[in-house]
């Protein structure tokens, strides 16, 4: 360019317009197409797995209109009010079984709730530990990483569950109780209406 002075102006507009038809040549020939490609959603959803205590001292009146029924309410409740994530809710006493996986229906779990008694569980006890496991597989059949775990209970033998509820938290899922009763505790009302009692004949309280 210094020794021989610029080009004139008409040489380099064709040298552009046949850069110009050649790209456009090539492009044609390639035969792309456009179309709108489905984009990741990264979302804050989070998986929570709710065990309800089915035992059959839930059935005590010391809360009204029992422990059971406030279970349920509270329940009722988080469900109303969980704005994203998926649900799961499994019953315990003598053994642990999964009443829905998780989901993101929380309507269909709420409508299950007025048929969770404490006749349902066939084998009674206060088996934590048994509900804690299945919580832990159904969060990891989904495949989540994190999540929760929310027992709602009137009893916790904690000495018996305490290396258990440490292996939740190193699984990486947060384990949270609500307790449900009082310090004098109540009666434990059968279906029939009765008290349930010992084999000495007593009320269990």
């Amino acid at each position: 360019y210094i020794l021989i002075g610029d080009e004139p102006a008409s040489k380099r507009l064709s040298a552009i317009l046949t850069l110009l038809a050649g790209t456009l040549v090539l492009i044609s020939l390639a035969g792309p197409a456009w179309e709108k490609l489905p984009q990741p959603v990264f979302s804050t959803q989070s998986a929570l797995v709710i065990a309800l205590d089915l035992s059959r001292s839930m059935n005590a009146t010391d809360i009204n209109p029992s422990r059971l029924e406030r279970a349920r309410f509270k329940i009722s409740d988080i469900l109303q009010n969980r704005a994203e994530g998926e649900t799961a809710l499994l019953v315990y006493a003598g053994d642990s079984f999964t009443v829905t996986p998780l989901t993101d229906d929380t309507a269909t779990i709420e409508s299950q709730l007025m048929a969770l008694t404490t006749e349902i569980i066939p084998a009674q006890g206060n088996r934590t530990d048994l509900a804690l496991s299945k919580a832990v597989e159904l969060l990891k059949q989904a495949g989540s990483g994190k999540g929760d775990i929310l027992l709602l209970t009137d009893e916790i033998e904690f000495d018996r569950n305490r290396l258990l509820a440490e292996a939740v938290r190193n699984d990486g899922y947060r384990l949270s109780i609500l307790g449900i009763g009082t310090p004098q505790g109540a009666p434990i009302t059968l279906a029939d209406g009765s008290f349930f009692k010992d084999q000495s004949g007593q009320i269990v309280i």
